[in-house]
């Protein structure tokens, strides 16, 4: 009968690991997919390809409305794909509840907790891997409206002045021009309407290098220039990274020792961690004290609490940088399911010793019972 006790329990776990392994899987693919369509979006508004782009300082207009379009469309499939992960992450949640009543209701009568243990211990396993294979942290640097000033002092333009005479001699000759034109306005080969024409085209030249010769003159002694603003924003940095994503990247950057040892204390001794709970769980290791004492120290090298607050503090501070740009700096669901596994091995600890004891206390009972019927059935033999 006590090797059937655990029996109910574990078939509703294998229901809700393969259930919850379902919602996960989705929540990751549109995960990735939400990484994707973002990372496109720095592409776009990629600062090299606004600065070195000759449509983006000529035509900014149109190039920016080609670019608007296409960032509309990304974001649009970016907020749906994160939206659709959330959604799969809130499905999560409510199947963890409902195996979580479930289990402790089951066993609530007879001992509540080895309930609640069994419990958590399975929903620690599902948060954990939901935590590391989603993305945490989402960074970049960025210029809304980047603004370039594009000045020259005269001082440093050669042959300034006599550019400057050269432009009021021709538009002294234009004006010449003008005049002529109106006085072979009388000539049958050309007639009023060609005229009219050519004194357009010339009355148009003549208007840009009066402008011209009055701003020269009036910025002799000033800087020249203009101020170029690139419309939205422009991406110097973008990040979307999770646990998985980190030791990734460290391991082909050749970063290896570092790479193993994230994936060790953060992934490998939390899992170690879980499954020892479940085996002393079910095994009933009561007396097994070296086992009880291994159990102990690993979990000392367990890096997953000081994972999330280094995570925290990357947060905060890249979100508070002054650096010239805009730095920003956004918490994605995957940290909060980690940070939710942290908080219940915590508790988890401190529920396995007292399910211990309660088993302890249990067995007590029943050989106490147990020998006191067979007092009585002595008593009546």
């Amino acid at each position: 009968m006590k090797k059937l006790f655990s029996l109910p329990g574990l078939g509703l776990a294998l229901v809700f690991l393969i259930v919850s392994f379902f919602f996960i899987n989705k929540s990751v693919e549109a995960s990735n997919k939400f990484k994707e369509e973002k990372i496109k979006v720095a592409e776009i508004l990629n600062f090299n390809d606004r600065l070195l782009s000759f449509r983006d300082w000529v035509f900014s207009k149109e190039a920016w409305s080609e670019k608007k379009a296409k960032l509309d469309t990304v974001m649009k499939h970016s907020d749906a794909h994160y939206k659709k992960a959330n959604t799969y992450g809130y499905y999560l949640l409510f199947m963890c509840l409902g195996f979580f009543i479930l289990i402790v209701a089951f066993y609530a009568k007879k001992r509540l907790y080895f309930g609640l243990t069994f419990a958590i211990s399975f929903i620690s396993i599902v948060l954990l891997v939901q935590g590391i294979m989603n993305p945490i942290l989402e960074m970049s640097a960025f210029k809304e409206e980047m603004t370039i000033k594009v000045y020259v002092h005269p001082d440093d333009i050669p042959y300034f002045e006599e550019a400057v005479e050269y432009v009021a001699e021709v538009n002294t000759f234009m004006g010449d021009v003008n005049k002529s034109i109106n006085l072979v306005r009388i000539i049958p080969a050309i007639g009023p309407p060609t005229a009219d024409k050519l004194q357009e085209i010339v009355g148009g030249a003549g208007e840009y290098l009066t402008e011209g010769e009055a701003y020269l003159n009036e910025h002799s002694d000033k800087p020249i220039g203009f101020d170029k603003v690139f419309p939205g924003r422009t991406y110097f940095y973008y990040q979307n990274k999770g646990i998985m994503d980190v030791i990734t990247l460290l391991w082909k950057h050749d970063n290896k020792p570092v790479a193993a040892a994230i994936g060790t204390f953060s992934i490998v001794v939390p899992a170690i961690k879980l499954i020892a709970t479940l085996l002393m769980l079910l095994f009933g290791v009561t007396k097994a004290k070296r086992f009880r004492k291994f159990l102990s120290y690993i979990a000392k090298f367990s890096m997953a609490d000081v994972f999330v607050v280094s995570a925290f503090l990357a947060y905060l501070s890249f979100a508070n940088m002054s650096a010239g740009v805009d730095m920003d700096a956004k918490v994605l669901f995957g940290l909060y399911y980690f940070m939710g596994y942290v908080v219940l091995s915590i508790f988890l600890g401190i529920l396995l010793d007292k399910s211990i004891k309660e088993r302890i206390k249990t067995e007590e009972l029943q050989v106490s019972s147990g020998s006191k019927n067979s007092d009585e059935t002595k008593t009546l033999n």
